[in-house]
């Protein structure tokens, strides 16, 4: 056996148990040729024991059945092998593995290497290799400044909402493989649906992965987390270069937080979901929040710079929608709700 390839069904029989002896010995002899090989073998092991174990919790968050089809009509366009793609951020290598009649259990398999992409870690059975372009991929950066939010349509249909103070970066045109986006900030996304096409979001070595939904992501870098709230839809979300049975599966009005230093993740239910989406409106919600938090808020909102003369002001805590266009008239619902005073000038609110 070349010490390179594998016989997809043969390593699949391995991982079920279902193999003779001598299989057995190429199959071992194989993994300990090269470590590639071992690094190979362990990740589909973690994928089928994923499969077998944990197929409820994957259930739904993509059609099996189609990505089968986009699997098999991509491998049909390759035709000449060519260098893999160069990319801006992650030089990464993505290929395509041609797979030859298997159970319904290996076609959901591929399916799920497809989705967590990692199909390209497979070598062609019949030494055939897929088409690649030479392309290099220049990422367009969008930056906003407080008081300021931006619409946008990326290159696939996806909208996407940017509120203050953030940042992303994204292709003009995405690859054949991949849509890539990175963050800081905060960002509603409604991803175009796409199965053959996985949405990635990078933000503060965590990452999301999705399909086709609606969320949003909150990742400022003072705040240390990364939160994940999904409105629609199902998404993936947990540390960069983790397994999927790592990540945490979200579901409508569920969201999870990423502690950026410590790489804590942790779920929970979302209970009114205009908390974490009345900034898409120019609304400001609060809920027990801090006065702290609160100024940072209205820093963003309007674009100005919030002091308190009375320290202990900070830990008041405010529970209010805040729908009004009216920075004056925000101020004065907060000063009733808290009983406190605040003076306003053009760019700067003092509380005390």
């Amino acid at each position: 056996m070349n010490p390179k390839e594998i016989d997809y069904q043969l390593l699949a029989r391995y991982m079920a148990g279902h193999c003779s002896a001598d299989e057995q010995n190429k199959v071992e002899e194989w993994i300990n040729a090269d470590p590639e090989n071992k690094e190979k073998e362990k990740q589909l092991r973690q994928i089928w024991q994923l499969s077998e174990q944990k197929e409820d919790r994957l259930q739904g968050f993509f059609d099996p059945e189609n990505e089968w089809e986009g699997l098999q009509r991509r491998i049909q366009k390759e035709k000449t092998p060519t260098p893999p793609v160069e990319r801006d951020l992650y030089a990464e290598k993505y290929r395509t593995s041609s797979i030859h009649s298997m159970s319904q259990r290996i076609i959901r398999v591929a399916a799920i290497f497809l989705v967590a992409g990692l199909i390209g870690i497979f070598s062609f059975h019949n030494q055939y290799e897929p088409e690649q372009k030479d392309e290099q991929i220049v990422l367009r950066e969008v930056s906003t400044e407080n008081a300021q939010r931006v619409n946008l349509t990326l290159g696939d249909g996806t909208k996407v909402m940017l509120n203050a103070d953030s940042d992303i970066k994204f292709p003009e045109k995405f690859n054949a493989g991949i849509r890539e986006v990175y963050l800081k900030g905060e960002a509603y996304f409604n991803v175009k649906r796409n199965p053959e096409k996985p949405f990635v979001i990078h933000s503060f070595g965590s990452v999301v992965r999705v399909l086709g939904t609606s969320f949003t992501v909150r990742s400022y870098e003072e705040e240390n987390t990364v939160r994940v709230v999904v409105e629609e839809g199902k998404v993936a979300f947990g540390p960069e270069q983790s397994d999927l049975e790592e990540q945490v599966l979200l579901t409508a009005n569920k969201m999870a937080h990423f502690t950026i230093d410590s790489k804590d993740l942790r779920t929970s239910e979302v209970k009114d979901m205009q908390l974490y989406l009345s900034w898409r409106r120019g609304y400001l919600k609060f809920r027990e929040s801090p006065m702290e938090q609160v100024a940072t808020a209205l820093e963003r909102r309007y674009g100005v710079e919030v002091m308190f003369r009375d320290p202990a002001i900070k830990n008041k805590k405010l529970t209010a929608f805040l729908k009004s266009r009216s920075i004056k008239n925000v101020l004065n619902v907060i000063a009733m709700s808290l009983d406190i005073e605040y003076e306003l000038t053009e760019h700067r609110i003092i509380f005390g």
